[in-house]
């Protein structure tokens, strides 16, 4: 029940609703009442005519009007309610999507290294399905249908405190047989979302990667696996009906036995004359009135079991801690429009960081740089390249040590600041779904077409921008999947030239791209660095040729920090090293192995 007060707690604002809801649910139980109370005095009159004695048959004709008219007014509260009611859900619906994606939007990265994209999606719309059929039933099902057994209960101790007693003594009895349904079906249900969530992640991961499964011809073994987790869901499913049903014949026959002795005591008591046929009516109508709420319990209290475990992830994400948020007070990261050329504009200062703990990736890492030069990271695979890239944009907080902007300690500045002073270039240029144009404004949504147009320009992309069907209104499809990786690239840097931000990160920009894509992209590179700060992470050599500073990376520490030339006069360090395998490799035959090669990421 925890999780339903919980429900309850997290959308109460939306209290208004509920009491109008509230209302009206109320006023058409209350009537629903009316008509077995007037079906009893017209049988009451039939059976007086019957008998011989003289009736008023206008009170007939009233009583018939009234019926009617109770009906009519039932239907119109029940449709103005339900009315009522949708909108209520659609705002509901908004309400907890944009409280999720709020708070998953503002999550940082460490949690999406350790989650399944696909699990998250599935997670928030089980979410809001579940709060908001648990809200809908509560208002349209759970309200009246206790209410209506109340009032019917009370109303029956008019005639016999017997039935009324006997009815009260059922609820209960109902109740803990369903709660025990509820329980059962719940302990398979965490099973059954566990599975099913694990499920449609790799599900969304296999058409996210098509491509990589048709490469593979990996199609039967994705269906294989997704039909065995399916065939686990199944066997959970098939325990889970079985016990709940078993349950169920319980509880049904508790009713039956109950409902029938109630049932032969209201005949007996007719036959013998102590209740009139108007009033067995009466009776027999509230009894059968009666029988609905409990029919309902077991689908209330499933309702109630199926919001708590359908909810239960959905709270748990929105209650996951964020790792890296802005300090109390944080100011926005300000960069003034001439900076003095001869100071540090970035600098790290004894910076270690793990992203586990006891296993360190940076350990004392110190380096700075100046305003508009080049800094190039260079080293072996998995020495913490990109992790200073990351640290910088703040995406992890590092364990010890300081990060610097213009002599502002980026963790006491706003993210939002610090996001928008830096444009990323990754290897893999991630482009949405949409236009051309669209994906270009990403960088600076403001920005007027002429602006977006000059920045493909200067990103040498504008030629075959303008080759296309529709030009910058051409659709790329699902992560740009439409271009080739040079164009998507060029994309990405006329992107990232339209946010005109002083501090560029090239993530192994032009790694995954051929020869001629790379001398393509360079040209938009080239315009992309123009007067501005960057770090470039890169395999090729070729690319970091022009760097003002080279800093090395090896063991996670400062190997080596300096200009080329000055690196290179060390023959014995890893620059050097890497230097010399790779003009080997440039002339090695090909495919000639070179088991010192494997070591590094860098390639000709």
């Amino acid at each position: 029940m925890g999780s339903i007060f919980k429900i309850i707690s997290f959308t109460k604002h939306l209290w208004k609703w509920y009491l109008y809801m509230g209302f009206f649910v109320v006023l058409t139980s209350l009537l629903s009442l009316v008509a077995p109370i007037l079906s009893k005095d017209i049988v009451d009159i039939i059976v007086a005519k019957i008998s011989g004695t003289n009736v008023n048959f206008s009170q007939f004709y009233f009583l018939l009007a009234a019926i009617i008219a109770t009906d009519i007014a039932i239907t119109f509260l029940t449709a103005f309610s339900q009315w009522i009611g949708d909108r209520l859900s659609v705002r509901l619906q908004t309400y907890l999507s944009e409280k999720f994606y709020r708070h998953v939007l503002g999550l940082n990265i460490g949690y999406y290294d350790n989650e399944i994209t696909g699990k998250i999606v599935n997670k928030l719309y089980r979410g809001i399905t579940s709060i908001t059929e648990f809200i809908q039933s509560m208002l349209n099902n759970f309200l009246p249908f206790f209410l209506t057994a109340f009032v019917t209960i009370i109303l029956l101790s008019r005639y016999s405190l017997f039935i009324a007693v006997l009815l009260a003594i059922l609820f209960p009895i109902y109740i803990l047989i369903s709660h025990g349904s509820t329980l059962a079906w719940g302990k398979y249900e965490a099973q059954k979302n566990q599975l099913n969530d694990l499920s449609q992640g790799r599900v969304f991961e296999s058409i996210s990667g098509i491509r990589v499964v048709k490469a593979f011809a990996a199609e039967i073994h994705e269906l294989k696996t997704f039909l065995q987790t399916r065939g686990k869901i199944e066997d959970l499913a098939i325990s889970q009906t079985r016990e709940w049903h078993l349950y169920d014949f319980i509880r049904r026959l508790f009713l039956n036995l109950i409902l029938f002795a109630i049932f032969a005591y209201i005949v007996y008591w007719t036959f013998v004359g102590r209740y009139t046929i108007g009033e067995m009516t009466l009776l027999l109508q509230l009894v059968n009135q009666a029988r609905f709420p409990l029919f309902a319990m077991s689908f209330i209290l499933g309702q109630i079991q199926q919001a708590g475990a359908g909810s239960s992830d959905f709270f748990k994400i929105l209650e996951t801690r964020n790792d890296v948020v802005d300090k109390t007070g944080a100011k926005p990261l300000r960069i003034p429009k001439k900076l003095d050329l001869s100071k540090a504009f970035i600098s790290f200062e004894d910076i270690s960081f793990g992203y586990e703990e006891r296993k360190k990736v940076l350990t004392g890492i110190t380096f700075s740089i100046k305003p508009q030069e080049k800094l190039a990271l260079v080293g072996e695979s998995g020495q913490g390249k990109s992790t200073i890239v990351n640290l910088l944009l703040r995406y992890y907080e590092p364990q010890s040590g300081t990060i610097q902007i213009n002599s502002q300690d980026i963790s006491y500045v706003s993210q939002a600041s610090l996001h928008q002073i830096i444009a990323v270039v990754f290897q893999e240029s991630l482009l949405f779904s949409g236009t051309i144009i669209e994906n270009i404004r990403y960088g600076k949504l403001s920005a007027k077409d002429t602006e977006i147009i000059q920045a493909a320009k200067a990103a040498n992309a504008h030629e075959f921008i303008r080759g296309l069907p529709y030009g910058y209104k051409s659709l790329i499809g699902e992560r740009g999947v439409k271009l080739s990786g040079g164009q998507k690239q060029r994309i990405a840097i006329a992107r990232a030239i339209l946010k005109n931000a002083p501090i560029i990160i090239l993530d192994e920009a032009t790694s995954s791209l051929d020869s001629k894509a790379e001398m393509e992209v360079q040209k938009g590179l080239k315009e992309l660095l123009h007067n501005r700060t960057s770090i470039i992470i890169a395999h090729r050599l070729s690319t970091i040729a022009d760097a003002d500073h080279i800093l090395v990376i090896a063991g996670g520490t400062v190997g080596q920090y300096g200009t080329a030339h000055e690196l290179m006069r060390d023959k014995t360090g890893l620059y050097a090293q890497l230097v010399a395998l790779q003009a080997r490799l440039i002339k090695a035959p090909t495919g000639e192995p070179d088991e010192r090669l494997k070591q590094f990421d860098i390639v000709g």
